[in-house]
């Protein structure tokens, strides 16, 4: 049997005992305030008032603090799993079955303790009815009185991560309601926030006495629903503590330097241009090098970070972000590709291609090449106007720039409707997701939606899904560094995507009325409002400005 216990607990802060202000106050003034007040992720203009974690419809903000998983991953540290309401768990010998130990002490907000068969429930019930989630284990069990063993057909040491996507919930709570249709105004979750109050514009939570990880200092949390045409101004004028949003950082910074910060929280992304291998003419490997070899990346770069403080790095030719992977990334890949315009010509010539009126050509046919960027994603179809840009200077190729809003884009994208596009790739979960995204056994036909946005690109090489492979099968690191470096090597070759550089949530914070946030550039935690685990820790670390709780 093997064990995974992280030492400590919780050593990213959950074990930390922070006192909560208990002035009493209300008033968002510096150094002053019991409130931390941020941006809900992904807000809607206004919020609705339904808690319910496994909802398809709009639900209210703040889901992923108040419900928590077993087990949750550190992005910050390459994605190591680490153990959350489960206390530990153990692998059978085979690697299909892992057996997890319920972290004792646990409760809900209601006061009641988190049991083995609230646990047992809430992981059958994907099992029960697909339609809440999409799980990839077969069978769940209660063993003894503390633990739950889950099973996959197959060993199953990189599918442990999947688990953290599902939400351990109160049986006796649930068991009558239907998951799919239930309002929920009332949630009842083990996380360190219960809702206080409600309206379209602002959600209050109250922190939790009896919370296992420890008391919050902050007496509340308020959500507001900022929007992308006015967050800015309540940022500028310290209605708002901290957001991940889409806004002029570097203005954000320069009006107040001593108060106001930056924070990246490189989760593994890395924006990429993504080719469509299922389709001519990138289904030929020598235009996408050529493509690849078209583009500078540096001045891409560069570009992408015109509002942000710090320069987000060129990324890895492996399509790996090098500030999540670096101890993993074969060192002759951590040189991002530079541009080479006689290369990219040499490619075409050995694919018979030639440049004709600005069109890609062979055999006599042209081929049209359109790049697609959503249109509601100003920072994506700037970094897309560049890229075409570049191609039509180096190679001569005219390549249309379209995309209409980020829906409709992203289901063209999913259903392969596409020769180029800009998207967010790599993943910071593990090694093994952030390639298996590119699993050849994951595609889909062109015109039918890829499987949970994976390999949209349509790539597909044998010899790099026999790698995947041996690595869902083992949890040797040294042995899972080595084959990760296989297939690298093969991606570095076949260009399915254009690498461009490494990115992550990037993060606004004011310390005028709290302290303790993360380095803004290489941030022990990720302090992130979509990552539930990342912004419960970071929410720990934080202490009244005037030190007084």
């Amino acid at each position: 049997m093997r064990k995974r216990l992280w030492p400590g607990a919780l050593a990213l802060g959950l074990a930390l005992s922070l006192g909560a202000c208990s002035s009493g106050a209300t008033k968002q003034t510096p150094g002053t305030s019991d409130t931390i007040t941020v941006e809900a992720p992904n807000s809607a203009p206004t919020f609705t008032n339904n808690f319910n974690p496994f909802s398809a419809s709009e639900t209210g903000p703040g889901l992923n603090i108040i419900y928590e998983p077993l087990v949750a991953t550190d992005r910050a540290k390459g994605g190591t799993l680490i153990p959350w309401l489960a206390k530990s768990w153990t692998w059978s010998a085979d690697g299909r079955t892992a057996t997890f130990v319920v972290r004792p002490g646990v409760t809900f907000s209601d006061g009641n303790p988190l049991t083995q068969q609230d646990v047992l429930y809430s992981l059958e019930l994907p099992l029960k009815n697909p339609k809440v989630a999409g799980v990839d284990y077969t069978s769940v069990k209660a063993v003894g009185s503390d633990e739950v063993a889950v099973t996959w057909k197959d060993p199953a040491y990189q599918s442990l991560v999947n688990v953290k996507n599902i939400n351990i919930v109160e049986k006796k709570l649930w068991s009558g309601r239907d998951p799919l249709t239930y309002v929920d105004k009332k949630p009842v979750g083990t996380g360190p926030f219960s809702i206080r109050t409600f309206s379209p514009q602002a959600v209050t939570m109250a922190s939790r006495s009896d919370y296992w990880g420890g008391k919050p200092a902050m007496r509340d949390l308020r959500y507001v629903a900022a929007t992308s045409a006015n967050v800015q101004t309540q940022l500028q004028n310290n209605s708002i503590d901290f957001c991940t949003c889409d806004i002029d950082a570097k203005s954000y910074v320069s009006s107040d330097p001593k108060n106001h910060h930056f924070i990246m929280a490189w989760d593994g992304s890395v924006v990429s241009v993504m080719l469509n291998n299922a389709k001519a003419p990138f289904n030929d490997v020598n235009v996408r090098r050529a493509f690849a070899s078209a583009v500078d990346i540096d001045a891409i770069a560069k570009l992408s970070s015109s509002r942000l403080p710090l320069t987000q790095p060129p990324a890895s030719p492996s399509g790996l972000s090098p500030k999540t992977y670096e101890g993993w990334i074969d060192p002759k890949y951590l040189t991002p590709r530079r541009q080479d315009v006689a290369a990219a010509e040499a490619d075409l010539r050995a694919g018979g291609w030639s440049v004709r009126g600005g069109a890609l050509t062979k055999g006599g046919k042209k081929y049209p090449i359109t790049y697609v960027a959503p249109s509601d994603t100003p920072f994506l179809k700037t970094i897309g106007q560049l890229v075409v840009q570049q191609i039509q200077q180096s190679l001569g190729i005219k390549v249309t720039l379209s995309g209409g809003s980020g829906a409709n884009t992203g289901s063209d994208i999913n259903k392969g409707k596409f020769d180029m596009a800009a998207t967010w790739l790599s993943r910071g979960d593990s090694m093994y997701y952030a390639l298996q995204q590119f699993d050849g056994r994951l595609i889909q036909p062109l015109g039918t939606e890829s499987v949970g946005g994976n390999n949209t690109v349509r790539w597909k090489n044998g010899d790099f899904d026999k790698i995947l492979s041996q690595m869902a099968g083992t949890d040797d690191e040294s042995r899972l560094k080595a084959l990760s470096k296989q297939a690298q090597a093969i991606f570095v070759d076949q260009v399915p995507t254009i690498p461009l550089f490494s990115s992550g949530a990037a993060g606004v914070a004011s310390t005028l009325r709290w302290t303790g946030w993360p380095d803004a550039e290489n941030p022990a935690y990720l302090a992130n409002t979509g990552s539930g685990s990342e912004f419960i820790t970071t929410l720990l670390h934080l202490k009244p400005a005037t030190g007084k709780g």
